[in-house]
């Protein structure tokens, strides 16, 4: 299991947005593997799912058993048969799966979350025509009394629910007819999750997820997974499970997890932490490739929780991928040189709890020259999450606007606002990252002819908000990021982690400044003490002292590298006068571009850029244009990490 670089408190702290977010909603869980046979886990697991019923979260349990079955099987001295790869269930192993799963196991699971406070009711399919189901003959092969789901007493389920148990469930079924059924665990608890349209559904497994090379794949498509099976990277029992997922998915199911029953609190921690700790498997996501439509996937309305097609946010880089990125360059070439008015009376909201120059003006300018209207708030007249929760904030905002835009402190804060409106929701800044900056960093590098794929970026300075960024984009971009920082100001592990898993790109943390700077393409800084640690500022600039972009670290750089900054400089502090002012510099071509990139997220999320707008090529611009570079390259991103 990959690492939570997090303290205690800090996990407690960033769990509270999922924990209202998920209030209310109801979660299936299959349970089997490791995490049934081994006591320490069996205990834990109970604590867990009891947690997550305190907290205001409905807790399904369809539990497996196939060990146990076996064992009891070989005391009774009863050999097992196989067809087509598959068990036969006879009548004697079908009558030893009842007296096992819907005895035993089930009273085991029930008396365990009792004892560690829970208020559990074991159940099987038989119980009141609970799962309906026919024989299953996978592929014309006769398994004998194994069945497949037909109908799920969903009502009887939910009036459990609402009496505040939590159902246990040993995947057995019954016909029309009376004849009971041996029915795969995974397949059942997919169609129970389907017929209580539950929030998520987790499949408890013996390994971290769906690996590939010894590799954690944190978000998994059905075209992937497709391509994964075909060449036998998923395989057995891994392949029923997540066609199970994708089958939960097309049926109103909003998301399937794999973790790993095996590891103590898997569950919690995939649950409440932004990272997550296994595999995540969505639906297919319509990606930027065509400029009229999606940067992330769909929202669910947060009054109905119908899914929401139309509702997109751009919250960070880990949502987009290569072509996104190129898809955009180009669209915002459209908007740089024409005058389409693709938010035509659509409205925008601002709330900043920051202070700003360049993202306020460059919103506000490209929402009207977009054609739209925009309102700025600030956080002395919202009291965001003070004066009113985010939640109240967020449905009210998305009542009034079209989109908001936000530029705020706490990123889960940014995150509760996306969860909470029905309207897109765009990360103008947070302590965690800064898309918009560096997707205008890309566009302006391109604009210079300094994009192609292997490019060297040096990022020289604090690990902050936009070195997180743009270690995102190289999970996306393939290039060599060098990040040079002092101990103790180095970037979040976990998005480091999250990037080099993407494969793509070489990431460096460094000590020293010179070797980052060697032979780099782009020399990027940024201020060493952001808002909100100006009290940190006299111990920052000792700490940072040396890492100064300036003449003596240009020399070392390539000699036509570019000069970055993302503004507002401290001139003689982390940059001087004679890099910001040279040649070399592109920092207001920097700030100039986030209006025109940011006009393309604009109406990339609320407009329709399809119409009568040319094609970039046609456009007569002095723009150094690389986009055959990047185009040529082809390479598959792993979307994102969102509980």
């Amino acid at each position: 299991m990959a690492p939570i670089s997090q303290s205690k408190e800090e996990i407690l702290t960033s769990a509270l947005p999922y924990i209202q977010r998920y209030e209310g909603t109801t979660f299936v869980i299959k349970y089997g593997g490791a995490a049934m046979t081994e006591a320490t886990l069996k205990e834990s697991f109970a604590k867990d799912v009891t947690l997550l019923k305190k907290i205001g979260i409905n807790v399904v349990i369809v539990h497996g058993g196939g060990n146990a079955v076996t064992d009891l099987s070989a005391k009774l001295g009863m050999e097992s048969r196989f067809v087509g790869g598959q068990r036969y269930t006879d009548e004697a192993t079908l009558n030893t799966v009842v007296m096992t799963l819907a005895g035993s196991v089930n009273k085991e699971i029930v008396g365990l979350i009792n004892r560690a406070g829970g208020n559990a009711v074991g159940l099987c399919g038989i119980d009141n025509n609970l799962i309906s189901a026919k024989k299953y003959s996978p592929k014309g092969y006769d398994l004998g009394l194994v069945g497949q789901v037909e109908s799920v007493n969903a009502e009887w389920i939910n009036k459990l629910i609402a009496s505040g148990v939590m159902p246990v469930i040993a995947p057995v079924g019954v016909s029309e007819s009376g004849e009971v059924y041996n029915i795969n665990a995974d397949l059942a608890a997919s169609a129970i999750a389907q017929a209580l349209g539950s929030e998520k559904l987790f499949f408890l497994t013996d390994t971290e997820g769906v690996l590939v090379n010894g590799e954690l794949v944190p978000t998994l498509t059905n075209a992937r997974a497709q391509q994964l099976i075909k060449q036998g990277v998923i395989t057995g029992g891994m392949i029923p499970k997540v066609n199970a997922a994708f089958d939960a998915l097309a049926n109103g199911v909003k998301k399937v997890h794999l973790i790993n029953g095996a590891a103590k609190h898997s569950l919690l921690l995939e649950i409440f932490t932004h990272e997550g700790v296994g595999t995540q498997i969505i639906r297919e996501e319509k990606v930027f490739g065509n400029p009229t439509k999606t940067i992330a996937a769909s929202h669910s309305d947060s009054v109905t929780g119908a899914p929401t097609a139309s509702k997109h946010d751009l919250l960070d880089l880990t949502v987009m991928t290569k072509q996104d990125v190129e898809d955009l360059m180009h669209l915002t070439d459209v908007l740089k040189h024409t005058d389409a008015k693709p938010l035509s009376g659509k409205h925008v909201t601002l709330i900043f709890q920051k202070p700003s120059l360049r993202t306020r003006v460059s919103f506000e300018v490209g929402i009207a020259q977009l054609g739209g209207t925009s309102l700025y708030l600030s956080n002395e007249g919202v009291g965001l999450g003070d004066r009113e929760s985010v939640a109240d904030v967020a449905r009210v905002l998305s009542s009034y606007s079209d989109c908001i835009v936000a530029r705020l402190f706490d990123d889960g804060v940014l995150r509760g606002l996306a969860e909470h409106s029905s309207a897109p929701v765009i990360n103008a800044l947070t302590d965690r990252s800064h898309p918009c900056q560096i997707l205008a960093d890309m566009y302006t590098i391109r604009q210079h002819g300094k994009l192609a794929p292997g490019m060297k970026v040096a990022f020289i300075g604090d690990g902050n908000n936009v070195a997180h960024s743009w270690i995102e984009m190289a999970a996306i971009y393939p290039m060599h990021l060098a990040i040079a920082a002092p101990a103790g100001y180095h970037p979040d592990p976990a998005i480091m982690e999250y990037a080099l898993k993407s494969g793509i790109s070489t990431i460096e943390i460094l000590d020293d400044p010179r070797i980052a700077a060697d032979n780099a393409d782009v020399l990027y800084t940024d201020v060493w003490a952001s808002m909100g640690q100006e009290e940190e500022k006299a111990v920052r600039q000792k700490a940072f002292k040396n890492y100064q972009v300036n003449s003596q670290l240009l020399k070392l750089a390539h000699p036509n590298a570019l000069i970055m900054h993302c503004l507002p400089a401290h001139r003689g502090e982390e940059i001087t006068d004679d890099a910001m002012d040279s040649p070399n510099s592109v920092v207001f071509d920097q700030a100039e571009n986030r209006l025109h990139v940011q006009k393309a997220i604009l109406a990339t999320l609320l407009g329709d850029v399809s119409v009568n707008t040319p094609a970039a090529s046609d456009l007569q611009t002095g723009d150094a244009v690389t986009e055959q570079h990047s185009l040529s390259y082809e390479q598959e991103s792993e979307t994102i990490r969102h509980s």
